[in-house]
């Protein structure tokens, strides 16, 4: 077969229409054209959902997610939340059929992309909306503290594990931003929780909690964390994926929600925040 018959097939098949409208909407989003690729990808996933089995599973996130991603940088979270939510709901169905049917890689891949999405369009749910308060049971440095008595200054919200290598790369970022900005009103609190000891013996959590204060302490932490009880405020927060971000103003909403706060907008969002009396 020629390249150009192959390349022609897979213009002619869903999944090779929807890697190309992936592509074309890059380049769009490279050039600026933000609401020109969300379009490209709206149609893409039009499609999608027309012949649901035709796409591969972890195409069909990719495609959610970087439209999600689009509607959020135009400031059009009704549109990316109605999207998210409706995407979570189909993951969670193709989730539900592999646990039954698929093999043991198939089964953490779409247990994986389900949780992906549904953290996704839980972020989204937040923005704008009043943070939810958070508990901690242990305060390995600083606190006690609550949102509710923070409120006038600006928080980061950090959510992160000691086996979390990301979460370990971004612990000088924030301990730089901390001395940079916590005299114009920054506070960052680093939330985690027992995973390795999760529902062990105490003696196991002792020495779980050992090991937080060390890697605390090797990174030169000089802010606020805090281990919580177990697992419900991450998924209050849609913060599974680690490490994870969120920007709470000065009132206590929520201004940005992302993946170790790297994605494009967070400085200007945290500046924006900082910047407001």
């Amino acid at each position: 077969m020629s390249v150009e018959s192959t390349s022609s097939e897979s213009r002619t098949n869903p999944q090779g229409r929807l890697w190309q409208r992936l592509e074309s909407a890059s380049a769009l989003s490279e050039k600026g054209d933000k609401a020109e690729a969300a379009v490209e990808l709206e149609s893409a996933l039009a499609e999608a959902r027309q012949v649901p089995y035709e796409i591969e599973f972890q195409s069909r996130i990719q495609l959610a997610m970087t439209l999600a991603d689009l509607y959020s940088s135009l400031d059009e979270i009704p549109k990316a939340r109605e999207m998210l939510t409706e995407e979570s709901a189909f993951a969670e169905k193709i989730s539900q059929i592999m646990q039954i049917s698929g093999t043991p890689s198939q089964k953490r891949a779409a247990t994986g992309g389900y949780l992906q999405v549904r953290d996704r369009a839980a972020q989204m749910l937040l923005l704008g909306s009043e943070a939810p308060e958070i508990t901690v049971k242990d305060w390995i440095k600083g606190g006690p503290l609550s949102l509710r008595s923070l409120q006038g200054r600006v928080v980061l919200l950090e959510f992160w594990a000691t086996w979390c290598k990301p979460c370990q790369e971004i612990f000088p970022k924030l301990v730089k931003l901390y001395d940079q900005q916590a005299a114009n009103g920054l506070e960052i609190i680093a939330l985690t929780r027992h995973y390795m000891a999760y529902r062990g013996t105490s003696e196991a959590m002792d020495d779980e909690l050992q090991l937080i204060r060390r890697m605390i302490e090797d990174h030169g932490v000089n802010f606020p964390v805090g281990v919580v009880e177990d697992e419900k405020l991450q998924a209050i927060y849609g913060a599974n994926g680690l490490p994870t971000v969120f920007l709470i103003d000065r009132k206590g909403l929520v201004r940005y929600a992302g993946p170790g706060g790297e994605e494009r907008g967070f400085n200007e969002t945290l500046q924006n925040c900082l910047n407001e009396s």
